[in-house]
């Protein structure tokens, strides 16, 4: 461990001695004066030289010739004569030189050159365009960040030292006798201890907001993925240059005189990137994710729009320390949001609609918790027996033996078609490059083989899907049977073109749309889905739980838990979407993260309904 002093003076704890620093000659102070002490280094070593020049060829002649007197014995007038003649010539060199030192000095020319080059530019990491949520609320380039201007020299490297984050110490005491100002990271300003400070904006939030869609920056400062990724050439093309300009002397102190100016240069119009992202909303969805989900997503939608009001990944990651979740190895630089999973029963709404459309819907079943089809044997959760059901009561119970005889009686290409008109199948283009995966669906071929089939209407087989896409499917039926893609972009400022979002199409039918609505309400108030029943009002939707084929070392199978679904269930405002993936049974159903979700949703409401009245 290091001392007090250790600390403070690394080069003092390891025994090294300071760098040692350079005087001006005596005989250069003239030379100082003329030139305001511009270019003193330029001058000393130039002067230095030539009288180094001198003195060994002066020493070394002179050496040479009382060798040889001595090895004659004698001093004879030749050698006399050389060695005033090689006197005379290094005093006639010596005085060439102090002249021309003299006319340098004289020369203003000289002096303006020589000034310019001791005006030091250190530059700030450049500043880009800034994300906003829906109502102009910044989620980026909001908390100050403070630069201090650090003069070569143990004391300002003395002064600094406390205040620089752990991380850079090192590279303070490195640079401490560096030949021209530098600015570093400190936590706090400093200006009150009499160090020069400049003020600039952190990139993201001290707790980062939305961090898996707008994503984060590599060394440079250019975006690495998400949103900041998809805009990198227009956001860094939209911020101001800062550089904070120093008159030094040649020992990199400043002139006296002179205190350190900050240059701004506009590079661009300030652009603002304005997001679908309601910030609060957001907030609470992470609040919700962070106590009770270990992998997972929440998604909300606004209905009636493929708008993304939230979207939240577990784990998270930091986007100032990119390398600790490197380390970590946790996936937590994937966006679960935006990646597939195993649909499971989530995916019986979409059978439940071609059911409707191909005029099956009266359909029945008596289920006695198994089905043997193609040879295979299918089973409901825990094997429980159902009886007879309808297309209400085994989407209510998730019966599996049920939508397993109906997907028989539709036929592979009905159950694609309708998987398709939701958008399953399709990536969501949300931003430039940024899009969610498409999912797969099986073919039309596979389909042949009444297996497969079986498998896909249950939600499982080759069926993967997004929880983009689940939410996008929950809201077209909340949004009256019509799709609306997903976007998360609202406005650009500048004249920059949003991504054009494919027109709304009919996913279903108005009635049939109104017919599911009521069935996923059922599923939450007297079905399955209980644990989604939010303290405030009604809601409507759908659990899941979809098999992976991974196990644990303990060789239990992970599952993927779903529950999508709508809030409130009779006059529809939000599509919410819960995943917990990968897991052994989580400690909060998924279910019950999203009645804690409509939950928050209904207060922050009651509160944007409120203010009015205050303000009045």
């Amino acid at each position: 461990m290091l001392d007090n002093v250790g600390l403070r003076y690394p080069h003092r704890a390891s025994g090294a001695k300071a760098p040692r620093t350079l005087r001006p000659l005596p005989l250069l102070r003239f030379a100082v004066s003329a030139t305001g002490g511009a270019h003193l280094c330029s001058i000393q070593y130039y002067l230095r030289f030539w009288l180094s020049i001198c003195r060994i060829s002066l020493a070394v002649s002179a050496l040479r010739i009382m060798r040889y007197c001595l090895r004659k014995g004698e001093t004879t007038p030749m050698s006399i004569r050389r060695l005033a003649v090689l006197c005379t010539a290094m005093l006639c060199a010596g005085m060439l030189v102090l002249c021309r030192v003299f006319w340098i000095a004289a020369d203003q020319s000289y002096a303006a050159s020589a000034a310019a080059q001791t005006v030091s530019e250190t530059v700030l990491p450049i500043r880009r365009g800034n994300f906003y949520d829906r109502i102009g609320r910044p989620l980026t380039g909001v908390t100050p960040r403070w630069y201090a201007l650090c003069i070569p020299g143990d004391s300002s490297y003395a002064t600094l030292f406390p205040f620089v984050p752990f991380a850079q110490q090192a590279q303070l005491y490195a640079r401490r006798n560096s030949i021209t100002p530098f600015l570093i990271e400190v936590e706090d300003d400093l200006s009150a201890n009499g160090v020069f400070m400049v003020a600039d904006a952190r990139r993201y939030l001290p707790t980062p907001i939305a961090r898996h869609l707008i994503g984060y920056l590599d060394g440079d400062g250019h975006g690495m993925t998400g949103l900041e990724k998809a805009y990198d050439d227009l956001l860094a093309a939209a911020g101001d240059a800062q550089a904070v300009l120093c008159t030094t002397t040649a020992r990199g102190d400043l002139l006296a005189g002179t205190t350190p100016q900050v240059q701004t240069t506009a590079r661009g119009t300030n652009t603002a990137i304005t997001l679908t992202l309601d910030a609060n909303i957001q907030r609470a969805c992470e609040a919700i994710a962070a106590q009770n989900m270990s992998k997972g997503c929440i998604i909300v939608m606004q209905v009636g729009s493929g708008q993304i009001l939230a979207s939240t990944s577990m784990p998270e990651f930091d986007p100032d320390d990119i390398a600790a979740s490197i380390r970590a190895d946790d996936t937590s630089l994937i966006n679960r949001s935006l990646s597939a999973f195993s649909a499971g029963s989530v995916f019986k709404v979409v059978l439940a609609a071609a059911a409707y459309a191909q005029g099956l819907d009266w359909f029945t079943y008596d289920c006695t918790g198994s089905i043997q089809t193609a040879g295979e044997t299918f089973r409901c959760a825990l094997g429980r027996a159902h009886g007879t059901v309808n297309l209400r009561g085994a989407l209510e119970q998730s019966c599996n033996c049920y939508f397993i005889a109906l997907g028989q009686l539709l036929g592979g290409q009905a159950i694609l078609n309708a998987a398709q008109s939701f958008g399953l199948g399709t990536p969501a283009l949300l931003a430039p490059g940024l899009k969610s995966a498409a999912g797969e669906l099986p073919s039309a071929a596979d389909l042949q083989n009444a297996g497969s089939l079986a498998s896909l209407s249950f939600g499982q087989g080759g069926l993967t899907v997004t929880p983009l896409q689940v939410t996008a499917m929950f809201n077209a039926i909340a949004s009256g049977g019509v799709y609306h893609s997903p976007c998360i972009v609202s406005s650009i400022t500048g004249g920059t073109q949003v991504p054009q979002q494919p027109q709304p199409a009919a996913a279903c039918s108005p009635a049939v749309a109104r017919v599911l609505q009521s069935m996923l309400a059922t599923v939450v108030r007297s079905g399955i889905g209980g644990d989604a029943q939010p303290h405030t009002g009604t809601a409507a939707g759908k659990t899941g739980t979809a098999q992976t084929g991974q196990f644990d070392a303990d060789g239990r199978e992970l599952l993927h838990y779903w529950f999508a679904g709508f809030y409130p269930a009779d006059a529809p405002r939000y599509t919410i979407t819960v995943l917990q993936d990968s897991q052994q049974k989580p400690q909060t159903s998924s279910a019950a993260l999203f009645a804690q979700v409509a939950d928050a949703l209904a207060v922050l409401d009651a509160a944007i309904t409120e203010k009015p009245a205050e303000n009045g």
